[in-house]
């Protein structure tokens, strides 16, 4: 029913006729953090079921637009997904996505795995071998188990990821004792006892940049691009 009535808007509306990929950006990103809010507040019932239901929406006209140029559609999207998430749990599907649950798998064992297959996967879409040229890296860019480097780790996420997130992400894939020898990663001079004193000391930091004229998402990213 949901891609009958994208389909008839397409059609008829003359709004949502004159949609592009480029024009819908700005709607997926919102329709996200409208998810997020209604998670933070708790709202995990109807609300939740509202916005869940505008950011599929997001996604299915996504889909609409590619099937009208005769690239993909609503279904090749689902089978996408469905096919990686099987070929990257090895732990509970078969190759063929059939069950096989490992009982005596461990979320270090799964992550491992699913980092592994990843990049297996990267290397494929790129032409390469599975796995990347032993290369011996400087102490400015430690090199992962899997032997790739901080400059692939950090080039794989999004671009558009917000600076704080993407940092974050680094540091959790790179793994604690990797990510000690990250430039500048020394003890804080600040520390926080919780997410809330957290959120107050990055509180003040950002005050203190805006006080100074800088912009500390900026910093934070160009710091980050500077890593690739």
């Amino acid at each position: 029913m949901l891609r009958w009535v994208i389909a008839r808007l397409r059609e008829h509306c003359p709004w949502t006729s004159q949609l592009t990929h480029g024009d819908l950006t700005e709607y997926l990103i919102e329709e996200a953090y409208e998810v997020l809010e209604e998670i933070e507040a708790g709202s995990l019932d109807e609300g939740l079921r509202k916005e869940m239901g505008d950011l599929l929406f997001q996604v299915a006209l996504h889909a609409q637009l590619a099937e009208e140029r005769g690239s993909f559609d609503l279904d090749g999207v689902a089978q996408a997904i469905t096919a990686k998430l099987v070929r990257r749990s090895p732990h509970v599907f078969t190759a063929d996505g059939g069950l096989s649950v490992d009982p005596h798998a461990t979320i270090e064992q799964v992550e491992a795995a699913w980092t592994r297959i990843k990049t297996e996967e990267k290397a494929a879409e790129n032409g390469t071998p599975g796995n990347p040229s032993p290369e011996s890296p400087t102490p400015a860019e430690p090199k992962d188990d899997d032997g790739t480097h901080l400059s692939g780790v950090v080039g794989s996420l999004p671009a558009h990821l917000p600076a704080l997130a993407k940092a974050a992400k680094v540091i959790d894939r790179l793994g604690r004792q990797r990510s000690e020898h990250l430039p500048n990663s020394g003890p804080a001079t600040l520390a926080a006892a919780d997410e809330e004193e957290l959120g107050e000391l990055l509180f003040a930091v950002v005050r203190t940049a805006r006080a100074a004229g800088q912009d500390p998402e900026r910093a934070l990213r160009s710091h980050l691009n500077r890593m690739t």
